[in-house]
């Protein structure tokens, strides 16, 4: 069977698909994403059929089109849904469908805020599966808003919507929301940090003694080198602690730093930012950062801004395994105790157990398999 992986064109959409993605390669099947060609270097070994704008020119072209709405404004998602089920179908969904048909896709996976990948499915007649990224699509709005865009692009093509096979879900049940009922198609999946395809090697601390380590990231989607810069700051004043703080692509920040307890570095694969001894991540709460940090048992300090953020740090703090700060002069406060207090390092590796013992991409896709035959 060939299967083509669909998502919207932030690397905190696409790489959570890639466990699954080469699943489905590892059990003699064919897999793909079609993608803009510049994230050809994340899926590794997974073929990329370039499609569909990249997300700096979806993201001018949204701004055009909303006259420049604020992405992050929590309360108005009429630019998001803009986003993901206007701007980027419009731009995007002819030539995903031309790559799909050219790979010969039997199937679709597509990023549960992904809009192409269902439209594509829809005009191939094949199975639809959608792979989840964190809580439901949130906030809740964004649903009939994205529903509301849709429906006339459905229309003016001839088409109707696919229902879904199963929705591949790796949030785990300790941070969903209380009275969380699990949709009847859904098939758990372990999330795994992005390890990448080579080193990248981190530049040494030029500290002595015994020394913390605290991870300071904001992801790939907020682009805010002062927001980074403030949370950096309020920690490095810290007696003992170093800092590892990743600029994110797109901002322009000198990795340069005349202190001998703070490193920057660029985009470097999750896994191994996590790979050397890192005691508490202090993040705005994106959810492949949530669940990187959860599923080696490490608790956060989240001060979130924007989109699903704010509920990710709630679930993350209602779980015992984090604290959610408003304002990054709290940052060192909220990390000293998470230090000094071993409850925020035990609950955290109490989600950490509940996620290694969630099925494996493999498992996953010989369920999925036996549904799409």
């Amino acid at each position: 069977m060939r299967v083509l992986f669909t998502a919207v064109p932030i690397y905190g959409h696409l790489l959570p698909l890639l466990p699954l993605a080469e699943a489905v390669v590892a059990a003699g099947d064919e897999a793909a994403f079609a993608a803009p060609a510049s994230m050809a270097p994340l899926a590794g070994e997974i073929p990329v059929h370039p499609a569909g704008p990249e997300i700096e020119q979806l993201l001018a072209e949204n701004d055009r089109r909303t006259g420049g709405a604020d992405m992050f404004d929590h309360g108005d998602v009429s630019p998001v849904a803009a986003l993901f089920a206007g701007t980027r179908v419009d731009l995007a969904f002819d030539e995903t469908l031309a790559r799909a048909r050219e790979f010969g896709a039997g199937a679709v996976v597509a990023d549960e805020y992904d809009a192409v990948g269902p439209m594509v499915a829809a005009a191939l007649r094949i199975p639809l599966v959608q792979h989840a990224i964190g809580l439901p699509v949130a906030p809740p709005p964004l649903v009939p808003a994205m529903a509301a865009l849709l429906a006339p692009r459905y229309a003016g093509r001839g088409l109707r919507h696919t229902a879904r096979v199963a929705l591949v879900d790796p949030w785990p049940p300790a941070l969903q929301e209380p009275g969380w009922v699990p949709p009847a198609d859904r098939l758990p999946i372990r999330p795994r940090p992005y390890a990448g395809s080579a080193p990248a090697g981190l530049p040494p601390f030029a500290t002595e003694g015994p020394r913390r380590r605290v991870l300071v990231t904001l992801g790939t989607v907020l682009l805010d080198a002062g927001m980074l810069d403030a949370l950096v700051n309020a920690v490095a004043a810290l007696d003992g602690v170093d800092v590892l703080a990743v600029v994110p692509p797109g901002v322009a920040r000198s990795l340069t730093d005349h202190r001998s307890n703070v490193r920057f570095v660029g985009f470097v694969p999750m896994a191994q930012l996590l790979a050397g001894g890192v005691e508490v991540m202090v993040a705005a709460g994106g959810a492949g950062t949530v669940l990187a940090a959860m599923s080696r048992g490490i608790p956060m300090v989240l001060w979130p801004k924007g989109a699903e953020k704010p509920m990710n740090a709630e679930r993350v703090a209602a779980a015992g395994a984090g604290i959610v700060i408003d304002d990054p002069a709290r940052a060192a406060e909220a990390v000293l105790k998470i230090l000094d207090q071993r409850s925020y390092s035990m609950s955290a590796a109490a989600v950490a157990e509940q996620i290694a013992s969630t099925p494996p991409p493999a498992a996953v896709w010989s369920a999925l398999r036996d549904r799409l035959d």
